[in-house]
């Protein structure tokens, strides 16, 4: 099976498994019909115990203000990964629960944090004394971190949303908050256990600046895997696959290419249409990683292709 049908399914399965344990949860009979479900009107409050309520981000426009209401209402700790942190409101929440006594502690995506947008806030965080790591996989591989969840003493929430303006009020997201005791739990297990694992892999060196090694032609990426760069060549084709995620090719046969761009559904809307560059010579810079051997570059802003 090849790498694009791997990387959509495992997507996909994810999507389906967070899905999944929302809808397992008071929905259903002994028959095996399913029963009418009534979702909250939303608010912005901490959730009642035994509550669970989902929200389309668009529906209000204003999932910072239901995070920042889970932040202020917890009473012991704060746990959070986040793939892209843009929302100083949210930042803000964070250094004032930790002000007040409330453990706060992050986990962050190693390429994210070191872009120019989410490293002001990582470092507003560290700079308040709360400790921020980024993933280090035990295999050696360089796997993003893709997570987008809170767990506090009191609730959980997560979903497809990240915690930026444009998941906040362009994007189509999936919020669901929840005080289910076992599932909130459960995340939080999942959380503090990368966050033990990955303690001693501090965000403070993504947060700050990084240095590019300058422009290197496509064909030469897979040398300068881990570095800052500029990866120049003609953009032969676009894939996007089922779940959203498109690829960016730079060989007629994307198989035995060297190196691919890959935006993942979450930030495909902020790019408009690829047709205008298929063809052309382009730039896509960022932090070079490996994925089944090959380099890539993940793009998340537009400003990081360029002709």
């Amino acid at each position: 099976m090849n790498q694009r049908l791997i990387r959509a399914g495992m997507a996909l399965v994810l999507a389906l498994a967070t899905g999944g344990a929302g809808y397992s949860i008071g929905i259903g009979n002994a028959t095996g019909q399913t029963a009418s479900v009534t979702i909250p009107a939303q608010i912005v409050a901490a959730p009642p115990a035994g509550s669970v309520r989902v929200i389309y981000s668009l529906d209000k426009k204003q999932n910072d203000r239901e995070i920042i209401a889970l932040i202020d209402a917890a009473k012991s700790h704060v746990f959070f990964a986040m793939y892209e942190f843009t929302l100083k409101d949210i930042a803000d929440a964070l250094v004032a629960a930790s002000r007040r006594g409330v453990e706060v502690r992050g986990l962050v995506d190693a390429g994210e944090s070191a872009n120019s947008y989410d490293r002001p806030i990582i470092k507003e965080l560290m700079d308040a004394g709360i400790p921020i790591v980024t993933e280090k996989h035990a295999s050696g591989n360089d796997g993003i971190m893709h997570i987008k969840a809170i767990v506090t003493d009191q609730a959980y929430a997560l979903g497809s949303y990240n915690w930026t303006n444009s998941a906040t009020t362009l994007n189509d997201e999936i919020l669901e908050i929840g005080t289910d005791e076992a599932l909130r739990q459960t995340y939080e297990n999942i959380l503090k256990r990368l966050l033990d694992a990955y303690r001693g892999n501090s965000a403070a060196a993504g947060a700050a600046a990084p240095v590019s090694i300058g422009t290197i032609a496509y064909t030469d990426a897979s040398a300068h895997v881990g570095s800052l760069a500029s990866v120049r060549g003609t953009l032969v084709n676009t894939y996007t696959s089922k779940t959203g995620t498109t690829f960016l090719d730079f060989c007629a046969n994307y198989k035995n290419c060297p190196f691919s761009g890959v935006i993942f559904a979450d930030d495909a809307k902020k790019f408009g249409d690829f047709s205008r560059y298929t063809g052309r010579v382009v730039s896509i810079t960022g932090k070079i990683s490996s994925y089944q051997g090959k380099a890539e570059i993940i793009l998340s802003d537009p400003s990081q292709i360029s002709e």
